[in-house]
């Protein structure tokens, strides 16, 4: 999938065709592995999504200098598009920024413009909805800090 995402984002860059080629191959991605993505919005330097269905990465930008595991049914989403900080973030190409060692589990949505610092697991069906500045593993709705015991056992393999 990382290998489809990537040619999505070399080939959107050819001139006028480049585009809707990227377009077919994102389409592409949501038929064959039910992940709806904009690839060029996303520029993590390694991404694993495990079992994609139901995962929502959209056009709004997703940036991470560093490892980054997305569970199945993860919604990226904007909390409104009026908001000032949203537009900025937007024009940007990072309403979503992640550090390295971040883990967003299974059914949790996330609603930005968010930053998620370094060393971050998040649980199940939670609410992201504000920054997240200090490691450690994050649940609830909205997301609270429960533990300060981050360990890199889903990203080692990244």
């Amino acid at each position: 999938m990382r290998a489809h995402i990537a040619l999505s984002r070399s080939i959107s860059t050819i001139p006028v065709v480049g585009i809707y080629l990227s377009m077919v191959i994102d389409r592409l991605l949501l038929i064959v592995y039910g992940i709806d993505v904009d690839s060029k919005s996303i520029q993590v330097k390694a991404l694993s999504i495990a079992h994609p269905v139901g995962v929502l990465l959209g056009g709004n930008g997703i940036v991470s200098a560093g490892r980054v595991v997305i569970l199945s049914d993860v919604k990226f989403v904007g909390k409104s598009p009026d908001d000032p900080k949203y537009q900025e973030r937007h024009r940007q190409g990072n309403v979503f920024s992640l550090g390295d060692n971040v883990v967003i589990g299974t059914g949790s949505t996330v609603l930005g413009p968010v930053t998620i610092c370094d060393n971050v697991l998040i649980g199940a069906m939670s609410l992201i909805n504000k920054d997240i500045l200090e490691s450690g593993v994050y649940a609830g709705i909205p997301v609270k800090k429960i533990s300060n015991d981050v360990t890199d056992a889903w990203v080692r393999h990244l």
